[in-house]
This record gives C-alpha cells, sequence and structure tokens, in this order.
C-alpha cells in the first residue's frame, strides 16, 4: 500500500477495512496489479523474471494455456489475480499507459507442483524507472515490457485496410514480433475517419477529437476490444473491426475500471 501511494496512486478505499491496518486489507494486498483509472498502472514482477540485454532491462511473458489451468480450489485466486493482470497490461498498451513496476523477491510457488503453495514475498521494491508495454499480443495475452520506455503510440496508416485480422501468430526473440496487433487499431482509425465519425462511439458520449482538438486530434483516438481477452480461445481467432469501437480515454477507463469489461451501451445514463 505504502509503495503504490509513492507511485501516485489512491489508496484511500484501502481504509474500508475492518482489520487491524488497511495495508491489510484483502481486497488490495493480495493483488499482483494495479490501476489509476485513465491514468498508469501498476505490476508485481519477481525479480528473477527480469531480464538484461544490452541496455534494456525487460520482462517478457507467454501465459499458460487456460485450457491447461488447475481446477483445485487452492488456484481459483491465482487464476483470479492473473487475468486481472494480464488484461490491466492489456489496457496499458491499448491505453498507452505508463505502467509502475514493484520488484518482489522471495520463494516463488511452482505451479507444476501437485499442491502448490503460495508465494512467500520477503522484499518489495517500487522500481522509480516507469515502464511500458512495448509488444502485446491480444490473442495469446504474450507482453513485452520496458523499463524506462515511453507507452508506444503507433501512427496511423493510410491505403487499403483488410477487413478482418488473425491474431496469435509469433515468434520468438529478444524483441516478440506480433503480426498485425497494430494495424488492428490503425484500420479501426482509418475506417472511422474515412467516414467522418471519429468519435467515441459509447451512447450519449459522442466525444468529437477534431471539434475539441483541432488538427492535433488527427489521427488519434483509443480503439476498445467489445470481447475480452479471457473470453478468447487460447489458440487465437479473427477478429473483426465490428468488434472494435472509437472510444475516448474517459468512457475507456470507465468500460474497465475494476477490471470489468462493461458494455458501451448503458454505460452514461440518459
Amino acid at each position: 500500500m505504502t509503495l503504490l501511494a509513492d507511485a501516485g496512486f489512491d489508496v484511500s478505499d484501502w481504509a474500508n477495512y475492518n482489520g487491524d491496518h488497511p495495508a491489510s486489507n484483502p481486497k488490495y494486498c493480495y493483488n499482483w496489479s494495479f490501476e489509476q483509472p485513465g491514468e498508469k498502472f501498476a505490476v508485481c514482477l519477481w525479480f528473477l523474471g527480469l531480464k538484461k540485454k544490452g541496455d534494456d532491462i525487460y520482462h517478457a511473458l507467454i501465459p499458460r494455456n487456460r485450457g491447461a489451468r488447475r481446477a483445485d480450489p487452492g488456484s481459483a485466486n491465482w487464476n483470479k489475480r492473473s487475468d486481472e493482470m494480464q488484461d490491466r497490461i492489456r489496457r496499458a498498451y491499448e491505453q498507452q499507459l505508463p505502467i509502475r513496476v514493484i520488484v518482489v523477491d522471495g520463494k516463488q510457488r511452482n505451479p507444476t507442483d501437485v499442491k502448490p503453495v503460495a508465494s512467500k514475498v520477503s522484499a518489495r521494491l517500487l522500481d522509480p524507472e516507469p515502464w511500458a508495454v512495448k509488444e502485446y499480443n491480444l490473442a495469446t495475452g504474450e507482453w513485452l515490457l520496458i523499463r524506462g520506455a515511453k507507452p508506444f503510440a503507433p501512427a496511423v496508416e493510410t491505403g487499403d485496410v483488410e477487413l478482418s485480422f488473425f491474431e496469435g501468430k509469433s515468434r520468438w526473440r529478444f524483441i516478440l514480433h506480433r503480426k498485425r496487433e497494430a494495424e488492428l487499431r490503425r484500420a479501426k482509425i482509418a475506417e472511422a475517419t474515412a467516414a467522418g465519425k471519429l468519435r467515441c462511439e459509447v451512447p450519449n458520449c459522442g466525444f468529437d477529437f477534431e471539434a475539441r482538438y483541432g488538427a492535433l486530434e488527427t489521427g488519434y483516438a483509443q480503439v476498445h476490444h467489445k470481447i475480452p481477452l479471457k473470453s478468447a480461445p487460447p489458440q487465437g481467432g479473427t477478429i473483426l473491426l465490428k468488434d472494435l469501437a472509437i472510444v475516448c480515454a474517459n468512457c475507456h477507463a470507465m468500460i474497465h475500471r475494476g477490471g470489468e469489461c462493461r458494455p458501451l451501451a448503458g454505460l452514461i445514463s440518459s
């Protein structure tokens, strides 16, 4: 709780707990990831999971197949925290927001054990340097986080746009190459721009980027995936442009607040 406060996160709700100390609030204290909606995210990363190549420090993850998860009751909370962390990494990538990393050390659990026991953290350290999601595979949840990098903001491309893309093919090296995921965002923005509808698609919002910011907004918007990653099959699948929506930063934050994926309809009452 103290490290999150040092990173600029609002931890006031931790005090809504009848226990001995707000920091022991079970709603938060066991989580692996946190968010300050619309501003930044925080994740706990094991020190042994950090890698170095040249001057870069990075963290790469290839999630386990969701179908191969353990089903015993003790793993339910671990699966939930893993899903939340994966969802927040994805949103940090989509919303181009920074990530604060809390480096943890200690005895990490072995999920392949017959009866795995919870990890025991002996030390925590807030990295003073922000991180950013350099690569993210929307179908598999694979990610590449880079220490000291600025959030990736792809430029809009014009020209012929395919109407659908297959996510999931990848090749492994220091930088995880992701097939066409950037094109999805660019294509959706290009489609909306060509139709003169680069506005937030949330009913009763309709934020008009150009009307508000003029030339500064050219080609910029946030793109929301209507179907959350945890609902996608582990082998990947076809994503159509109709499965995406142009949204403003405020609506995007509210859609996902608390780790949810709320429908656009009804988000703003009439």
